[in-house]
């Protein structure tokens, strides 16, 4: 059954359509859910669905294909699972502080990798730590967080890339004993120096 007439159903309090559009969606719930890093969160995406569902114009979907108005809906979820982040900011930056040595890629499974890309991290200052984290780790855009993070965003891909620069540098140059800036303040966060051999 076309998308256009499950929303119309669900309009109107049928519970197999309601049903049928979060099991279409269900991939796009788990997703999301993931990024948000705490218990409810696939419930609260669930429930801004069914807000959706019930609060949705119809008319604007009347010519739509079924692409179309999935992609809305998705691009809905999008932007409710940022209000959500927003929401619940304190509870993920102390999963990110506790966790964010976990990588995205599953290819580096190695624990001396791990501990290294996390004591690199450590040496960014808090912004660039933050972006780093949001862009690599958790998979956001820069668009997405710029809004987290309430900068524009060219100060995140300036932040960005100024991090990698910086990571290099600890990395290649610096072997993780200090980061430099540019007005030759050092950055006060502890480093691991690295024992010659």
């Amino acid at each position: 059954m076309e998308l256009y007439d499950l929303l119309k159903r669900a309009k109107e309090n049928d519970k197999d359509a309601t049903y049928e559009i979060i099991k279409d969606f269900d991939a796009t719930l788990k997703k999301l859910s993931k990024c948000l890093h705490y218990e409810e969160a696939e419930i609260d995406l669930i429930i801004e669905l069914l807000i959706l569902i019930k609060t949705i114009d119809m008319k604007i979907f009347k010519y739509s294909t079924h692409k179309q108005i999935a992609k809305y809906i998705h691009m809905h979820l999008k932007k409710r699972t940022l209000n959500l982040f927003k929401k619940h900011k304190s509870k993920f930056k102390e999963f990110v502080e506790i966790n964010y040595e976990i990588i995205s890629d599953q290819t580096i499974g190695d624990i001396e990798n791990i501990a290294l890309i996390s004591i690199l991290i450590q040496s960014l200052v808090k912004r660039q730590q933050d972006v780093i984290i949001l862009e690599f780790i958790q998979d956001f855009s820069e668009k997405d967080i710029a809004k987290i993070l309430g900068i524009s965003r060219q100060a995140v891909n300036r932040t960005k890339n100024r991090a990698l620069d910086n990571l290099r540098r600890v990395f290649i140059e610096d072997r993780c004993e200090s980061i430099e800036r540019k007005d030759d303040r050092v950055n006060a966060q502890p480093r691991v120096k690295r024992a010659l051999v």
